[in-house]
This record gives C-alpha cells, sequence and structure tokens, in this order.
C-alpha cells in the first residue's frame, strides 16, 4: 500500500512526455507485474506503484484535458457559473472558485477562478478604499462576462509556482469580470462540497462582528474556518520566522487535541447520565461512545476548516484507529498511517503537489519513530519529579520533531526557524489547547445567535490567549539569528541528509544519534560553489512586464533593477528577487543598479534594500529622494528603508573591475556638476537610462534599460562593440533595439523581459525578427520563465526555467 501512495505522490513530477503515455499502457505494466509475482512475490511492489502511477496519470490526463481553446485565451466569454468555494474577499477584489455552467463560446473548462476587481483605480502606495460588491456566497449563481486566460505564473528558480497550485486546486482558467455580473436563480439542491462551503461562509460572517477589529482577528478566523487569507503578510513573516505556522493552518494537531479533549469530556460525562433510569454506559460503553464523538467531531472541523490535506490526514488515522479499537483489530500506528495516506491520495489525487502531504506525513512518522525507540519511563517520585519528566519528554521529542524536519524544511523553503524550539514549547498548549477551543466556543456561539454579550465574552478571551501567545512570539520572530538561510543544494545532499534523519530514529544503541545528526551538516552549511576568475552568471528574472537581472561572479554580486510595485506590501523585490537571494546563499549586494525611476525598473527596490545590505547604488535618478518620496506616500518615518553604504549616478565611462570581469557604464553622459540627470517626462526618463556591460574573460553581456533608438546610436558612435548576451531595450519596444545596433552587437543570445499577454504587445514582432536575422536566439521571459547564463571557458550555457524543469501543469517553452 506504501508502494502505490508513493508512485502516486510521485507519478505528478515525471517527464511530461511521460504522462501523456496512454492510461492503457500504464494498465498492461501493472498486469504484466501481476503475473511476475505469483513467481517473484517481491514484484507485489511493482503492482502497487504500477497501479499508483496509473491512478495519478489516469486523473492528470483528464485534468489536462480541461483548458481553454486557443482561440477564446484572452477574449471575453459570457459565462453562466455556480460559486463553490469560500469568497475571498479584500477592500477592491473579490475571488473565488466557480463550476460553469454554460458558456458563449462553448468549451471553457469546468472549474475556473473568478477574479473580480473594483472598476477605479487607485494609488499603488495606499490601500485601496473599500468597494461595495454584492454579498456572494458559495451556491448563488451569475451570468458573468469574463475575460479568460489560462492559469498562468512566473517561473523564476526557487520562486512560488502558481501553475502548480491551481492544478492542485483544481480550476484551468481564470476569468476576470468584465462589465456588471447579473445574478442568476440558485439550485434548489446544493452538492455536500458547495453545502461545506456555504456553512464556511455563513460561520465568517456570524463571527467576523467579533473579530474585525481585532488586532489577531485574522488569526481567529484561520484558527476557525482555515481562512488564512485574512491573516496579512507582515504576520505571515512572523509565524514562518518562529517556526508557528503549522499551528496557524488546521494542522493535525488542532484537529487532535480537539477530538481528544471532546472525547474526554464526553467519556466523563457519559459515566454519570442516565436515560429512563439506565445508565448510558449500559447501552453503550463509555470509550466506544467517546471514540465515534471524538472521530465525528474531528471530521467536522476539518470540514467547516476547508478539508485540507493536513486535516484529511489527521481525519482519517483517527477514524482507522477508531475502528481498529472498536473492532478490537490490532494495526500499528505505522500502518494506520500508510492507509491514511493511500486514503488522502485516492480521495485526492493533487495532494502530492501540496508541500503540506509531505510534511504532515513526516512530521507523524517521525513523533512514532521517537515514541517507539524511547520506550517506556518508569513511574514513580513525587509530584515534581512526575512533571518535570513529562516536561523533559515534550522538550525531547520537540527537538527531534524540530531537527527531523530541518532537511525537509531547508530544501522547499530554503530557510529554518532556530526560534522554533523555543516558540513551541508554549504555543503548542496556548494556542492549540486553549486558544482554538476558545475560538471554536466563540465560533458556535456565534452561529446559535447567542447574546452579543456572550459572543464578546469568548472573543476577548480567546484573543487575551493570542495576544499572549503573540507578545514573546513577535520578539522572537524580530531577533536576527530567529531564523537560518539555507542556500540550496545538490539532491545529493538532501538525500544524505533525509538518510542522517532516518538513522537518527532508530532505536537507541544502533548508532549514536550524534554522528547520525553530522550527516546532516552539507545540506544545510554547505554554500555554493564560487565561479572561477573571469567567469559570469546572468539570471533575467520572469518578473512580468518589467526589469530585474541579477549577476554573479567568483566573490561579488550585482543586481540591475528590481521588478515592478504592485501594492503597499506587494512587489517582485519580495516576490521574486528574495526567494532567489535566499536560495542562492547571497546575503549582500556588492551594488544596485537602478537604470531609471519607471516604476517596472525600481518598483521593488524598497524590499530589496530592507532584505540585504546594498554596498554601492547607481541610478540615473536620485535615489536617496527617491526613497524619502516612497516612505512619505507609505506615511513610514524617514529613514526607514535602509539606504545603500554609498549611492552614485551611473555615467558614461565610469567602469570598474571585480573578478576578473568588466563593468562599464555606456548611458547616460555624465553632467557637468556631476549630479543625476532630471527627467520630466517618461520619455526622458528613457533616455537616461543606464546602460550596462559585462565583459568577463570568455563573454560578455550588455543591459540596456529602456534606452531608445537615439541612445543606442550615440552609445554606437562612442565606439559600442559586438556582444555575446543581450538584454533587449525597453521589452523590446518598437522604440529600441534599432537596425543599428541590432548589427553592431552581433549579439548570440537575445532576452526580452515581458508579462504574459502584456497590453504593450511586446516584443513588437519586427524587434524579434530583427534580432532572430541577426543570428541571435531570442528567447522571452513570458515564454521561457528566467532565463539564465553562464560564461565559462570555451562555451556559453543558457536556459529557461520552464524547460530546465518542465512539468506537465506549466505552460510548455517553445
Amino acid at each position: 500500500m506504501g508502494a502505490f501512495a508513493g508512485a502516486a505522490t510521485a507519478a505528478h513530477f515525471l517527464p511530461p512526455a511521460v504522462l501523456t503515455v496512454s492510461v492503457w499502457v500504464w494498465g498492461a505494466g501493472a498486469l504484466a507485474a501481476l503475473v511476475l509475482s505469483l513467481r517473484f512475490p517481491l514484484a507485489w511492489l511493482a503492482v502497487f506503484a504500477l497501479l499508483g502511477a496509473l491512478y495519478s496519470v489516469w486523473h492528470i490526463q483528464a485534468r489536462l484535458s480541461q483548458s481553454v481553446a486557443a482561440g477564446d485565451v484572452n477574449k471575453v466569454s459570457r459565462v453562466d457559473l455556480e460559486i463553490v468555494s469560500l469568497v475571498q474577499a479584500g477592500p477592491a477584489h473579490r475571488q473565488f472558485q466557480a463550476r460553469v455552467l454554460q458558456s458563449r463560446p462553448p468549451g471553457l473548462p469546468q472549474d475556473l477562478l473568478v477574479r473580480w476587481h473594483a472598476p477605479q483605480r487607485h494609488s499603488i502606495y495606499r490601500e485601496p478604499q473599500v468597494h461595495s460588491f454584492p454579498d456572494l456566497a458559495p451556491g448563488q449563481r451569475w451570468r458573468m462576462s469574463l475575460l479568460v486566460r489560462p492559469p498562468q505564473g512566473a517561473r523564476n528558480p526557487h520562486g512560488y509556482d502558481a501553475e502548480r497550485h491551481a492544478m492542485a486546486q483544481g480550476w484551468r482558467a481564470v476569468g476576470s469580470v468584465r462589465g456588471s455580473p447579473e445574478p442568476l436563480a440558485s439550485a434548489q439542491t446544493l452538492g455536500w462540497g458547495v453545502r461545506a462551503e456555504r456553512l464556511r461562509h455563513d460561520l465568517r460572517a456570524a463571527m467576523r462582528p467579533y473579530v474585525q477589529d481585532k488586532r489577531w482577528g485574522g488569526v481567529m478566523l484561520a484558527l476557525a474556518l482555515g481562512d488564512q487569507a485574512s491573516i496579512a503578510p507582515a504576520d505571515w513573516q512572523v509565524f514562518n520566522r518562529s517556526g508557528l505556522t503549522h499551528l496557524v493552518s488546521i494542522s493535525g494537531t488542532h484537529v487532535t487535541l480537539l477530538a481528544v479533549l471532546l472525547a474526554g469530556a464526553l467519556s466523563w460525562a457519559w459515566r454519570r447520565l442516565a436515560w429512563r433510569g439506565r445508565a448510558l454506559a449500559e447501552y453503550c460503553p463509555a470509550q466506544i461512545a467517546a471514540i465515534w464523538i471524538g472521530v465525528a467531531a474531528a471530521g467536522a472541523y476539518c470540514v467547516v476548516a476547508g478539508w485540507g490535506v493536513p486535516a484529511q490526514r489527521t481525519f482519517l488515522m483517527l477514524l482507522v484507529a477508531g475502528a481498529c479499537r472498536v473492532s478490537g483489530c490490532r494495526l500499528g500506528a505505522s500502518r494506520i498511517l500508510v492507509l491514511a495516506a493511500v486514503a488522502v491520495v485516492l480521495h485526492d489525487p493533487w495532494a502530492g503537489l501540496a508541500t503540506g502531504f509531505y510534511l504532515s506525513f513526516g512530521a507523524v512518522s517521525v513523533l512514532l519513530a521517537v515514541q517507539e525507540g524511547s520506550g517506556q519511563a518508569p513511574a514513580g517520585g513525587g509530584f515534581w519529579r512526575r512533571r518535570g519528566a513529562i516536561v523533559l519528554a515534550a522538550a525531547r521529542l520537540q527537538g527531534m520533531m524540530t531537527l527531523a524536519l530541518m532537511p525537509a524544511l531547508a530544501s522547499l523553503f530554503h530557510e529554518v526557524s532556530l526560534a522554533s524550539l523555543a516558540a513551541n514549547a508554549y504555543a503548542i498548549v496556548l494556542m492549540g489547547s486553549v486558544a482554538t477551543p476558545l475560538v471554536l466556543g466563540l465560533m458556535l456561539l456565534a452561529a446559535a445567535q447567542a447574546p452579543a454579550a456572550w459572543c464578546e465574552a469568548a472573543a476577548w478571551l480567546a484573543h487575551g490567549v493570542l495576544e499572549l501567545t503573540m507578545l514573546p512570539t513577535v520578539w522572537l520572530a524580530a531577533q536576527p539569528l530567529a531564523s537560518m538561510p539555507v542556500p540550496a543544494q545538490s539532491p545529493g545532499w538532501t538525500v544524505l541528509a533525509l538518510a542522517g534523519v532516518f538513522l537518527m530514529l532508530l532505536p537507541r544503541g544502533f548508532l549514536p544519534r550524534a554522528v547520525a545528526a553530522l550527516l546532516l551538516l552539507p545540506a544545510l552549511a554547505l554554500r555554493p560553489p564560487l565561479l572561477q576568475t573571469g567567469e559570469w552568471d546572468l539570471t533575467a528574472l520572469d518578473v512580468g512586464q518589467g526589469s530585474a537581472v541579477l549577476l554573479r561572479t567568483r566573490g561579488h554580486v550585482l543586481l540591475f533593477d528590481a521588478g515592478n510595485m504592485y501594492g503597499p506590501q506587494s512587489d517582485e523585490g519580495s516576490r521574486a528577487i528574495h526567494p532567489l537571494l535566499r536560495a542562492s546563499g547571497i546575503s549582500r549586494l556588492d551594488a544596485l543598479v537602478l537604470s531609471h525611476a519607471d516604476m517596472d525598473h525600481v518598483g521593488g527596490a524598497r524590499s530589496v534594500l530592507q532584505g540585504v545590505p546594498v554596498r554601492q547604488a547607481f541610478s540615473s535618478f536620485d535615489l536617496d529622494a527617491h526613497l524619502d518620496r516612497e516612505e512619505r506616500l507609505l506615511g513610514l518615518p524617514r529613514g526607514t528603508v535602509p539606504r545603500p553604504q554609498s549611492a552614485a549616478p551611473c555615467e558614461q565611462g565610469a567602469s570598474w573591475e571585480l573578478d576578473g570581469v568588466h563593468f562599464r557604464f555606456w548611458w547616460p553622459p555624465a553632467r557637468p556638476d556631476g549630479g543625476f540627470a532630471q527627467a520630466h517626462k517618461e520619455d526622458d526618463k528613457n533616455a537616461i537610462s543606464c546602460v550596462l556591460e559585462v565583459r568577463g574573460a570568455h563573454h560578455s553581456a550588455l543591459l540596456l534599460g529602456d534606452a531608445g533608438v537615439a541612445q543606442e546610436q550615440a552609445m554606437l558612435a562612442a565606439g559600442l562593440g559586438p556582444v555575446d548576451v543581450v538584454v533587449v531595450g525597453h521589452h523590446g519596444s518598437r522604440t529600441s533595439s534599432g537596425p543599428g545596433l541590432v548589427a553592431g552587437l552581433r549579439a548570440s543570445l537575445a532576452i526580452s523581459q515581458n508579462g504574459w499577454w502584456n497590453r504593450f504587445g511586446h516584443p513588437h514582432a519586427a524587434v524579434q525578427r530583427r534580432w532572430e536575422r541577426s543570428g541571435a536566439l531570442f528567447l522571452r521571459t513570458d515564454q521561457w520563465g528566467a532565463v539564465s547564463a553562464q560564461s565559462r571557458p570555451g562555451v556559453l550555457y543558457y536556459s529557461g526555467e520552464r524547460d530546465r524543469y518542465a512539468r506537465y501543469w506549466q505552460a510548455p517553452a517553445p
């Protein structure tokens, strides 16, 4: 059975070409393995493995068949739909999953994600004003005009994969509302899934008046309903750094504690209550009643909380364990865990795409191994001695859990929390055993329309416990050593670390645990290998319609532009650049070049400066004045954003050398007073854009910013010559990449940073043809994802993220 679950999850990461093989071929392989098993018993593993892979491949092919027709992409369709998920609500937007009832033109995927944005525009420096939307709820039916596109997200090294998330959630199209939707009559009967989501909607509406004005009100909604969208991004950072994310999610800890508390209370009451003169225990033993009520309560909580993978795992484990206890069947904990994994995969074939699947089952495996390896401590001693033994056992268990999960967390998130041991010591008890039951009590009181004073009291108590929990947690998360960044390692080191975890969890006496722990060190402590003198690596990030290019030499790092800004707490600095820096083991920037003051080039600069120290900044504008303005617009005190150690204008002719790589600015011309150029219009900003040449021992690259044809001609006249790699100017606009520049550079590789379906039509078809006719390979980040180029002796390597790590759920590279 374990082979079935393992193969079913591993199938998602097979090459896309393998997953197109007919399910009949997979079935034939399973049948052949079945025949072999009659002679070779070990072939049963292959039978279950092939059946698991067959199960996943069958569902994958069925879901991939649901796609937006090429002729309907980026066009408006008239759609009748039913809301089937809890609606995510922001001040100026609504988002929900819907099932298509009918569409014109026909043929849309059955499930899609709908985004409804307020029509008015707002400043990116302020939160949008609250817009009045209709009261949207699961089960409602609407007729909407939707601009339909397939799911699409940025593809950057070690970045968030939005297309993977869309595949796991089941929606195969994204529709943006156009015009005014019309409500339709709702169905007389709703499916069970929609009913559950409608119940969550009603419970959230009942709770919201009592939590919306409280500091940790979003956490209260997350604990009760799994509504994690209510938690602010800054709070998520606190939970990540303190290692408490699993407590904010609906984890197995919450579900198990609730089931145990309720079962214990019911068992106590069952033995003392009677009906018609006979004790209830005479009708049904208290233990059996407590088991089934506890399992039922756990199931109800999991449904109300959104039925996530950790909740599914816990409920199914409790169900199997309860059934075994009642029936007298003796089934070991490890077998129960395997059965739960198989049940989760059968129920949701896409569970293997969620990191929570692996972390959840891995954490329980560690708990079981530690419990079985520790044995039973003899009871004895006084009260305080027994309590001390319990505390020491809990601390040992938490320590082993923290250490055992480090390799997985480092591989998945490139960061491990060092504060988690201390934070979990109090937070598991306070949040799991006290705050969560109080929040659920508030939910039940609000749903039952209890007196407002009762609800306010329950909300006050629950929030008080959360405030008590978060007071030391916020302090811990603010410490510099609260978390440790871990660079991405080769898979071999990760496998070695997991082997070390396995050896650590073996019973005592097999191998000293300190020796086994040493196997974790390479995956946690090694840094990426250094380049040789004269070599460089370039990564043009997939930042939509913007620019951000990371350059590395042997011992130095330069960032050219910082991508776009979308809101006060959302920009490409935090979305794309920081994850790459963290996974690459980069803790500082030696140089930050901001070509010009257009927002698609400097929007992420604030997040970059807040994340890592910058030694030297170059720009075509006054960076300090720009940051002063941003702080003022955001309402931040002056000096909140760290400044570079030094700043200077980028000037034609300025150059320096690092690790055998020569850097030179070709634009803009120096001002007589040595200050920054002044731009009064958008065209003026492009005209003073910094242009940087990078020339190593083997190859050269040119970063053009948004320089136009006039600037290109001036640089050619100043002596600009051939290069090997060029990051195309102005995203491939017709105002750049003139015939003279393209002919003069004679580049082998041209990279254009573009947003998918961008409204400007970049890159222009004529510009792309011009580069291709010159002999250059033209790669677009909207099609290839982040594009990397590595300069090595005698060869220039290049790759696109979508091609290098191709997966069936993403749009393939050309």
